[in-house]
């Protein structure tokens, strides 16, 4: 599904109008409302047609999403939008030649400091690489970075136990 509507996407032009739609469609679906009333068998496919359709039109979607939309409805795989806007975001930074990654640090980085790691990693690995930063209290200090299968850990816990085994071993 989500090559087919990469496909679509890409030739209309509106690859990143696309992505952030199907972003936000995935995120509400996340409601257990939503869900409910998706996977609810008293409702008719019809009626649950009929009412999406309504929901999509306040939005303004692409009608690509629209359409979309529909077919999953169709097909009863609408639960699946969500996994199927990960595998499209993955299409769309393949084919752009980014890499995602996430970077670990006890304090929030600044967005200067999230740049600059970002930019000495893609010099390393020769990728254009973007990183999500997420928080871990549990850190003294520094910073531990994962893009694949790579690790990058500047933390001060790494370097303790470094100088340690250093120490130990003359």
């Amino acid at each position: 599904y989500a090559k087919a509507l990469y496909a679509i996407s890409k030739e209309s032009g509106s690859l990143s109008n696309i992505q952030a739609q199907l972003l936000s469609l995935s995120e509400a679906l996340n409601d257990q409302g939503i869900r409910d009333f998706i996977n609810n068998p008293d409702i008719t496919l019809s009626q649950k047609k009929t009412t999406i359709n309504k929901v999509l039109e306040s939005v303004k979607l692409a009608s690509e999403v629209k359409s979309f939309v529909n077919l999953l409805i169709d097909r009863k795989r609408v639960t699946l939008l969500p996994e199927i806007a990960t595998v499209f975001g993955d299409i769309v930074d393949n084919d752009n030649g980014v890499t995602r990654g996430s970077v670990i640090s006890a304090k929030p980085l600044t967005d200067e400091a999230l740049a600059s790691l970002e930019n000495k990693i893609t010099q390393v690995l020769k990728k254009k690489i973007v990183l999500t930063a997420k928080e871990d209290p549990s850190m003294i200090a520094g910073v531990v970075a994962k893009v694949g299968g790579w690790t990058f850990d500047d933390s001060l816990e790494t370097h303790l136990k470094n100088l340690n085994e250093e120490l130990l071993n003359h």
